[in-house]
């Protein structure tokens, strides 16, 4: 149960840190889209008056592109969160499961004593129980001895 847990939990991670290299790829990405751009400004500037409303568009775009880095910056603020809330939780769970480690370890000790005393004590009942028997064996035999003994 241990083993599945961290296996759970390992993985759940393992997954975030896939997640994380694809944004920071997707971020990679959209930086060569933006150096792109500017580029494309640079060249265009030769021929301004043809251009002015691709510039708007590309003005916009930019803008828009910003407003995705941002996005996505504030997303990669939210993983690196919840990856600390991750850890956070993981430090928990081995702290409880330590604890519960200890706790299972006091509780087995506990049920071997008991468990232990309980067959002391059977394997004394089982010894009264022969030495009744055997008690009970004499009587009846000298009770068969007495009866034949009055019957003559």
């Amino acid at each position: 149960m241990e083993n599945e847990l961290l296996k759970q939990i390992l993985q759940g991670i393992n997954e975030m840190k896939v997640d994380i290299r694809e944004l920071k790829s997707d971020v990679s990405t959209l930086k060569s889209d933006v150096g792109t751009l500017k580029s494309d400004v640079g060249r265009l500037k030769s021929d301004v008056e043809t251009l002015k409303s691709d510039v708007g568009t590309l003005k916009s775009d930019v803008s828009t592109l910003k407003s995705d880095v941002g996005t996505l910056k504030s997303d990669v603020g939210k993983l690196k969160s919840d990856v600390g809330t991750l850890k956070s939780d993981v430090d928990t769970l081995k702290t409880e499961f330590k604890q519960y480690r200890v706790e299972y370890r006091r509780d087995m000790k506990m049920i071997d004593l008991r468990l232990n005393a309980t067959n002391e004590r059977l394997d004394s009942f089982k010894f009264d129980t022969d030495l009744l028997i055997e008690k009970n064996a004499k009587l009846e035999f000298r009770v068969n001895r007495l009866e034949k003994n009055t019957e003559v």
